[in-house]
């Protein structure tokens, strides 16, 4: 409901002002400032240029208010009502005598609106008219009328430029429009408004963050200017030597005239002379505001003048004696010794500091001192310490002890490699003050003479390198020297070997033969060159259509070039391949795998008994057979009348152990014959019996 409220409020104030129609080069504005007190309202206006405030002291303005909320609520139609019944323009010139003769501020305006001639000059190098443009007097008298109404509420109503609206009701909020009264074929001046109640009543704020600086019987005074802007536009200094009793400073007030639009200055200065550097005086600041209204005044900021030390003491000898300790000598006036408490002796590495204080309370009349505390390289001031305001410092100077002692060898060298090649050093800082920085030094091959990776000097106890990663050494070695600020070099730090990470496979062992005997079979190979390798690894599979799965079965160490391989089969054909692993588990390329073929003896397939029982009652041959065999995949029975070939009769699941013909011929003699088929397809001998039935 608030934001209906304020969007119906904003159109209803462009309609009225013509700001949505677009604005020619020749239009200016009215400005318009409200400020509600406890039983009125004040509004100020003004126009923007020039030549527009010329037109509208003739014609003068009118002033409407809309009457927009009442008891919080919006009207549905504002009520509108002209509040002046003639044009609002500058008094008769006859009318500004009793209050020129105490205002000058009336004084100026009348003066722009009504004096013939209208020249700013004089007041030297102070005051505000040079600070106005005098390049043309309209300008000037439009500038300067503007400047003393926002100091005179009066003098501005005189003009025509202020109203006072004492009719306005604590429950009701008013739009207030200004309207020029100029043809508009002469110029096109828009108007414009403020929106405001009396319940807008705010107290003026008090001025704060106040600096002081005083100085040999004057002091600069600052304070923010930029938070307070739109509330004051003149400000007053105020004095006391008391706390009680304030006077102002000056007679006119301070205003800011250099401000600049895109950098605008945070703060406002004010610089005021003191009688002496005795007595104790207390500023405050009160701000104006474009209603002539007073501010409440800040805090109060107190000080007094200080004398200020103008002696600056030269440093003009400084020598080391046999001892090593410092014989520094300087000058200093007489005159200064009583505006001075003493001296203090600064020491630093840089001319440009920071400097820290290393001797202090030296008497005032001391020209000379000895100070043993030095570093590789001084730089030394003498602060003449002032009794009061600032003190004074001479110029640095130089100062060298003779050094030919190097610093201690770096230790703790230590370091990383990553897989790309980038090496990471670090090393245990030197502790000598004097130490300047590092050279690191690289070799690749031990023994080698290590060549500077560095030009000039590094600063860090860590260090950043990168070395080619496939090149054939397989390590880097490091050493670091330590520089002083004389440049005097340490030995060498001790000799740090960094393996390089291994990214190149070992060359490929290679199997130059086997014999196979009593079912062992014995491989023999020429191992791998590299220096590095950790195992070689033998893997085995046998060889049928569907295997494709490697079996590791030895891991050998270097430089192993044989093995005998007990757990083969007979009758079965083996595939054996080698491989080399390095330390980094890096593997060789596999080469050529080697077959072998594992001949099978018979008689270790044969069953061990072969036996037949006849029944010639029932009419039948059993027959019967042991034997100690584990992998048997069949049996294979064959039958044949003696004197004829035998064949194969039936073919039995391991296991059985018996089998019954049931169908023999009465007086033939029969043979039998059987044999076991082993898993891996081998055959054993064939055992064989003659039966009579």
């Amino acid at each position: 409901m608030r934001a209906k409220i304020i969007l119906r409020l904003v159109l209803f104030f462009l309609l009225l002002s013509g700001s949505l129609s677009a604005q020619r080069k020749d239009t200016a504005r009215i400005q318009v400032m409200a400020r509600a007190q406890q039983h009125s309202v004040l509004l100020r206006w003004a126009v923007t240029k020039a030549s527009a405030w010329k037109l509208c002291n003739q014609y003068g303005f009118e002033l409407w208010r809309f009457t927009v909320l009442r008891d919080g609520k919006v009207l549905a139609k504002p009520e509108s009502q002209l509040l002046n019944t003639q044009p609002i323009k500058p008094q008769p010139l006859l009318a500004w005598q009793e209050i020129c003769k105490k205002d000058n501020y009336a004084v100026i305006i009348a003066q722009a609106i009504y004096g013939k001639d209208f020249e700013v000059s004089g007041g030297g190098n102070n005051g505000i008219a040079q600070l106005i443009n005098q390049s043309q007097e309209l300008e000037q008298r439009f500038a300067l009328s503007l400047y003393a109404a926002d100091n005179s509420f009066e003098a501005a109503k005189m003009a025509g430029w202020a109203y006072e609206d004492n009719t306005v009701r604590p429950n009701e909020k008013y739009l207030y429009r200004v309207r020029s009264l100029a043809p508009a074929g002469r110029m096109r001046i828009d108007s414009s408004g403020a929106f405001i109640g009396l319940a807008d009543r705010k107290e003026l704020p008090k001025p704060a963050n106040i600096g002081a600086v005083f100085g040999d019987k004057n002091v600069i005074l600052s304070w923010d200017y930029s938070l307070l802007k739109h509330y004051y536009n003149s400000w007053f200094i105020e004095r006391s030597k008391d706390g009680v009793n304030y006077e102002r400073a000056s007679s006119l007030p301070v205003t800011n005239f250099n401000g600049k639009e895109k950098k605008p200055s945070p703060r406002m200065y004010f610089i005021d002379s003191l009688q002496d550097n005795n007595t104790v005086y207390r500023y405050r600041v009160r701000g104006v505001s474009p209603f002539g209204e007073p501010g409440p005044p800040s805090d109060p900021v107190t000080g007094k003048g200080k004398h200020l030390l103008v002696y600056t003491p030269n440093i003009r000898s400084n020598a080391i004696n046999e001892k090593g300790v410092l014989e520094l000598g300087w000058e200093f006036e007489t005159a200064g010794n009583k505006l001075i408490k003493g001296f203090t002796l600064n020491q630093a590495e840089k001319a440009d500091g920071p400097y820290k204080a290393v001797m202090s309370n030296i008497t005032p009349d001391q020209r000379t001192l000895l100070y043993d505390h030095l570093e590789p390289s001084n730089y030394f001031t003498i602060t003449a310490v002032a009794l009061e305001g600032e003190s004074s410092t001479s110029f640095p100077v130089l100062v060298q002890p003779v050094d030919s002692i190097p610093p201690a060898a770096p230790t703790g060298l230590t370091g990383i490699i990553d897989s790309t090649g980038v090496v990471k050093l670090s090393w245990a800082a030197n502790s000598e003050k004097d130490i300047l920085g590092y050279k690191v030094f690289r070799a690749n091959m031990a023994g080698e003479e290590a060549a500077s990776l560095v030009d000039s000097v590094w600063k860090h106890n860590t260090f950043r390198d990168s070395v080619g990663i496939q090149s054939l050494n397989s390590k880097v070695y490091y050493q670091v020297r330590a520089l002083d600020k004389r440049y005097n070099q340490s030995d060498y730090s001790a000799v740090f070997e960094l393996k390089k990470p291994d990214v190149i496979p070992p060359t490929s062992p290679v199997l130059t033969g086997y014999k196979v005997a009593k079912d062992i079979v014995y491989l023999s190979w020429i191992p791998s060159t590299d220096a590095d390798v950790a195992q070689q690894l033998l893997y085995r599979k046998t060889v049928t259509a569907t295997n494709t799965s490697w079996e590791a079965i030895q891991k050998l160490t270097p430089p192993v070039n044989n093995f005998a391989d007990n757990t083969v089969t007979p009758g079965v054909t083996y595939a054996y391949l080698l491989l080399a692993k390095d330390s980094s588990g890096l593997e060789s390329k596999p080469m050529q795998p080697l077959t072998v073929s594992i001949p099978y003896n018979p008689s270790k397939g044969m069953v061990r008994s072969f036996n037949a029982q006849v029944n010639r009652q029932e009419r039948y041959i059993e027959l019967f057979w042991k034997d100690d065999l584990a992998d048997v995949v069949e049996y294979q029975l064959y039958k044949g009348e003696k004197g004829k070939p035998v064949t194969l009769w039936k073919v039995l699941k391991p296991g059985t152990n018996r089998f019954v013909d049931d169908q023999p011929r009465v007086n033939t003699e029969y043979q039998y014959s059987i044999r076991a088929v082993l898993n891996s397809g081998a055959t054993g001998s064939s055992k064989m019996i003659n039966v009579q039935y």
